[in-house]
């Protein structure tokens, strides 16, 4: 560190001592944390000591001290999964029963749940999610949470879920899924390695079949999942009635372990898809788990043959 010139030998020691306590930024900053750290501890010590564990210790708050919040990460896209997050207020605490209400929305715990909650910390609990009901406006969804203590007293609370939106979002999508889905069949109807010049790839036939409504079922563009990239090959198909085809080439692009480790996407064939008027919106194709192997085999056979 180079001292100023203006600053005194008494200043420059008190700056280098300073610095050897560890403060990865300038001494000054450091110092300033060190000193709001232990202020705020201080405080925080005085002001908020620990609650003691067990359920008589949040007894007069409403939902026995649990904050609640609705998450989806990307492995449980295709597995139709959200998670219930709750936090907890004190320790001592198990969960052994978990229901959702969520307008709009039918989320359910599909197996038992018997799980320690720790102070402070965040326990996630999946939720598998069934059918919207399109007709209802997505509202507010609430855990409804079984908690015993280590002393068998048991309580029963609701907690309220943020979501930022999450909830809109999922019911939109999953009912603009169903909309399509009752006017047109879409599934892999054939595939074949094929030698691009990006190098290996697999040609998948995408078949299109209408099946009732009169809208126009427009394929308008593609994606890409985890490993592959997908590239439509000749024109992207409307279907007005009978059968439509769309090909596509999938080239694996990634070959990383993480990548190659999330194979929950790496078969997903993601599509944009227009219904009649509407805006065209991401679709995501589940081919059938046969299928969905031998997509999954071949990114893995591709890179590790250009080892």
């Amino acid at each position: 560190m180079r001292v100023p010139r203006w600053q005194t030998p008494a200043l420059s020691v008190v700056l280098i001592l300073l610095a050897g306590c560890g403060s990865d930024g300038p001494p000054e900053a450091g110092a300033a944390t060190r000193q709001a750290t232990t202020t705020s501890t201080a405080q925080t010590s005085s002001s908020s000591p620990a609650i003691a564990p067990g359920l008589a210790a949040v007894a007069a708050q409403a939902r026995a001290g649990l904050d609640g919040e609705l998450l989806q990460f990307r492995r449980d896209v295709a597995r139709r999964r959200v998670e219930v997050r709750l936090v907890a207020a004190n320790a001592g605490l198990v969960v052994e029963g978990l229901t959702v209400r969520a307008p709009g929305l039918d989320l359910r715990r599909d197996r038992p749940v018997e799980a320690e909650l720790r102070a402070g910390g965040g326990l996630d609990l999946p939720v598998v999610m069934g059918e919207p009901d399109c007709a209802v406006v997505p509202g507010a969804a609430v855990a409804v949470v079984a908690l015993r203590d280590g002393t068998g007293a048991r309580r029963t609370v609701e907690v309220p879920l943020a979501d930022d939106g999450l909830l809109t979002r999922l019911q939109d999508a999953d009912c603009a899924d169903r909309a399509l889905r009752a006017q047109a069949d879409i599934d892999v109807a054939g595939m074949e390695p094929v030698q691009t010049a990006d190098g290996p790839a697999l040609r998948i036939e995408i078949r299109l079949t209408r099946l009732t409504g009169d809208d126009p079922v427009r394929i308008t563009g593609t994606g890409a999942n985890t490993v592959y990239t997908i590239t439509a090959v000749g024109r992207l198909p409307t279907l007005r009635e009978g059968t439509g085809t769309l090909v596509i080439d999938m080239l694996p692009s990634r070959c990383d372990p993480h990548g190659l480790g999330e194979s929950y996407r790496t078969s997903l064939i993601d599509l944009v898809v227009a219904l009649g008027h509407a805006d065209p919106r991401p679709f995501v194709l589940t081919p059938d788990d046969d299928v969905r192997r031998r997509i999954e085999n071949f990114a893995v056979d591709t890179c590790h043959a250009a080892d």
